[in-house]
């Protein structure tokens, strides 16, 4: 299936892209998720990932890790649908999803749960705006 795959081109990847988003975006809480955003011009939706430094073990920071990339990867068109519904407009967005403890204790089904939650509440209010 290769149009679930997470290449290159669909993820944050440089600091001064991290430290951009978190400077220039905006946030919201999901759960035992952060979510930096900051939209985009063009229609492309790209992932970054960072753990808290609270979670101190690294299997627990790793599967925090996949448990983001696969909830991304699973419903990618679904959030993109939800921006462009919310903006009235295509537009992609650059998300950085910080995962504080507690989030590699949930299931995947979980993990989807408190972020399509978070973004739909999220995008509602800049639909809003």
């Amino acid at each position: 299936m290769p149009g679930f795959r997470l290449g290159p081109l669909d993820r944050v990847r440089k600091r001064a892209e991290f430290q951009k988003i978190q400077k220039h975006g905006k946030r919201f809480r999901a759960g035992n998720f952060l979510v930096n955003y900051l939209l985009r011009e063009d229609r492309r939706l790209r992932l970054g990932i960072t753990v808290s430094s609270r979670m101190k073990n690294a299997c627990s920071r790793n599967r925090a890790k996949r448990l983001v990339r696969e909830f991304f990867r699973l419903n990618r068109e679904q959030v993109a649908a939800l921006l462009q519904k919310a903006l009235g407009r295509d537009t992609g967005a650059d998300l950085v999803f910080v995962a504080y403890p507690g989030a590699e204790k949930l299931n995947y089904q979980e993990a989807r749960e408190e972020l399509m939650a978070g973004l739909a509440k999220e995008l509602r209010r800049i639909g809003e705006q």
